[in-house]
């Protein structure tokens, strides 16, 4: 670590303080017989506080005693000699050298306070920046560079930080090294430095290597390695109290970045496990419903087969069928979430037209709807979407199953599709009890269910399949309550440049 000093060279001083008597005798030497021997000594005087007040003590003393004798060989009688006779330039004399010495160690010590007080205000500003660094690092190898190059900027040495793998053992942050990071240092003496908790140094030709421990409130967060000149100052005490602080500092961001991590593992333990428990719940109310209906009237048939009807064997294998078919809907879901969740489908887009798609969601669900009205108001010529059509096909389905499970049974569904500047927006209302205020986003989230329909089938993952599957697409999709209707979900798919036909003239009628 360098204390650096912007005093001026000191063999200059010296040759000032020399110089300062024999200038200020030509400027007084032409002027001798109209200046009187104490203004002449005061033309000595301003030589020296000027020496002093640029070059110090050491110059200003060299200026003062030089001064004396400069002034008793050319001004004081008899003059070219270096006795005085006269009583009152032996007191000027004296009374010169003492305020010189005085002015001197006066302007010495101010311009010391000023030095000091220059460095304070430079490690004040120093400690701000490396906060401010510190505090938009992410990570540890982000620290990492950042305290290389501020402690190269601030104490001119190059540095490195060791951070501890799972098994404690140090190791260097990348195996690209940073600009300003010392690399061949001695890992067992880190090490040891880490697992004693004290300051290890080591010595060599080039300077020497200080180990330093990254002390937290819990634990050693690593070890940083300076490297610093031979010639560099170790003792200055505000120095060192400043280097301290910096280990603060540094050693406070790794511990808010661990803290951070712990926290972040903490939550995503604690969601992984909420989520765990809200698909076990709901997938074990929602299979057992459907199994013990197929294990029931599977019983039935298999133990009292000759006491039925072919009527009523037909219900029961309808019985069945229908809830075997919610059983696979109801996986099928939970596996496209997974699925979407993890990026594993892939979009495969191609030109399709809406009313195509909405058709083919209604043919879909035609069993589902029964004698129930289903409006659909979709604009002539709208242009062709570029989508992935069995995933739209999906979503619109998804939306429709909705209205039916929770709007009074023969309520009409409205679906609507209107253009903007540059996107198609689909509406898909009802006319139930809408959704209660401020739900409205809530409804999206995984195996979220409102409490009113907890006795309806499924997991609560519909809607947040929906949303996967529309921001898939670059689009978005919320939900809000229209006056006079129940629920509305509004889509909003972008538009792309429909693809250009191709005419073919000439050919036979």
């Amino acid at each position: 670590m360098l204390n650096r000093s912007h005093r001026p060279n000191r063999l200059q001083g010296y040759l000032w303080g020399i110089a300062a008597p024999f200038i200020c005798t030509l400027i007084d030497w032409p002027l001798r017989h109209v200046l009187g021997p104490a203004s002449i000594l005061m033309t000595y005087l301003l030589g020296v506080f000027l020496v002093a007040s640029r070059y110090g003590r050491g110059a200003s003393i060299i200026a003062s005693f030089l001064s004396a004798p400069v002034f008793a060989f050319y001004f004081a009688q008899p003059i070219f000699s270096l006795a005085i006779s006269d009583l009152e330039n032996i007191v000027g004399l004296g009374v010169m050298m003492v305020v010189a010495n005085v002015t001197s160690n006066f302007l010495e010590r101010v311009q010391l306070q000023a030095e000091i007080s220059k460095q304070r205000e430079n490690r004040a500003n120093a400690l701000y920046r490396l906060s401010q660094a510190l505090s938009d690092a992410h990570n540890q190898q982000a620290v990492a560079k950042i305290a290389v190059d501020h402690i190269y900027d601030d104490f001119g040495a190059l540095s490195v930080l060791l951070f501890p793998d799972r098994e404690f053992r140090l190791k260097y942050p990348s195996d690209t090294p940073l600009e300003h990071s010392v690399r061949g240092i001695d890992l067992e003496i880190a090490q040891q430095t880490y697992r004693q908790r004290t300051i290890e140094r080591t010595e060599d030709s080039t300077g020497s290597i200080s180990y330093y421990p990254l002390e937290s409130s819990q634990s050693i967060q690593g070890v940083l390695a300076i490297k610093s000149p031979a010639a560099a100052n170790l003792k200055d005490p505000e120095l060192t109290a400043f280097f301290d602080t910096f280990l603060n500092l540094i050693s406070q961001t790794l511990e808010r970045l661990s803290l951070t991590e712990q926290a972040n593992n903490a939550n995503l333990q604690a969601e992984t496990e909420s989520l765990r428990n809200a698909l076990l719940s709901a997938i074990s109310h929602d299979l057992r419903t459907p199994l013990t209906r197929i294990i029931g009237a599977g019983t039935a048939l298999v133990e009292n087969n000759a006491d039925f009807s072919s009527e009523e064997k037909l219900d029961l294998n309808k019985v069945i069928l229908d809830e075997a078919q919610r059983m696979s809907e109801l996986t099928s879901k939970i596996l496209d979430m997974a699925r979407l969740t993890a990026g594993e489908i892939i979009l495969h887009p191609e030109w399709n037209a809406l009313e195509e798609i909405v058709g083919s969601a209604l043919n879909r669900l035609e069993r589902n709807l029964k004698t129930r009205p289903v409006r659909t108001l979709l604009p002539d010529h709208l242009p062709l979407l570029w989508i992935d059509a069995v995933l739209i096909e999906q979503v619109l389905a998804n939306l429709i199953e909705n209205a039916i499970k929770y709007t009074p049974e023969g309520s009409p569904i409205d679906i609507s599709a209107e253009l903007s500047a540059n996107n198609i927006i689909i509406t898909v209302s009802d006319y139930g009890f809408g959704i209660p205020q401020g739900m409205e986003e809530k409804i999206f989230d995984k195996f979220y269910r409102l409490e009113s329909e907890s006795h309806q089938g499924g997991v609560g993952l519909g809607l947040t399949l929906c949303r996967a599957i529309i921001e898939a697409h670059d689009g978005s999709i919320h939900a809000t309550n229209q006056s006079g209707k129940g629920a509305s979900f509004i889509i909003n798919l972008p538009i792309h440049d429909s693809p250009e036909l191709n005419c073919f003239e000439g050919m036979p009628s």
